[in-house]
């Protein structure tokens, strides 16, 4: 069985289990948990509200599914609904999405949640790169007098 490591920062909470933690002490802690079952810090915790992009509304319901696995059937079909809808726009999303579906088929919740941070890691970088490109348009237009001028001319 795997142990996982819980650091908690001074007042922080976290899941273990189906209990709540809390670190009442003024330095970080380091807890080693086993067993199965959710291990979270509040930190990673998001609310419906907070899940603003197709990248974080996955790792919300993602969460939830690892938070509450008897929480699966309703959970699944709209995560499996919006994945759906996510690599149909973004193709290049579906190895990750096949992962994330394939680790909570198989009752690996954990894994899936974590798989989740590799998704919106690249979310983020395509949102990097599409301002990037916007920049560089937004310069080429402002180099140009809309008249020709800046061809050479």
């Amino acid at each position: 069985m795997e142990k996982i490591v819980l650091i908690l920062d001074p007042g922080e909470k976290g899941i273990v289990g189906n209990m709540v933690v809390e670190n009442t002490s003024d330095s970080t802690i380091e807890l080693g948990v086993q067993g199965d079952g959710p291990i979270l810090r509040d930190k990673l915790m998001i609310k419906a509200e907070q899940a603003t992009s197709p990248a974080l509304q996955i790792y919300y319901m993602v969460m939830n599914m690892y938070l509450d696995p008897a929480g699966f059937e309703s959970n699944y079909k709209p995560f499996l609904d919006l994945s759906r809808e996510l690599v149909s726009e973004v193709p290049s999303t579906g190895m990750i999405m096949a992962d994330i579906g394939e680790a909570l088929i198989g009752g690996d919740y954990r894994d899936a949640f974590e798989k989740c941070f590799e998704l919106m890691e690249y979310e983020a970088l395509l949102e990097q790169a599409a301002m990037e490109k916007k920049r560089g348009k937004k310069a080429d237009n402002d180099n140009s007098d809309g008249n020709g001028a800046g061809k050479g001319g």
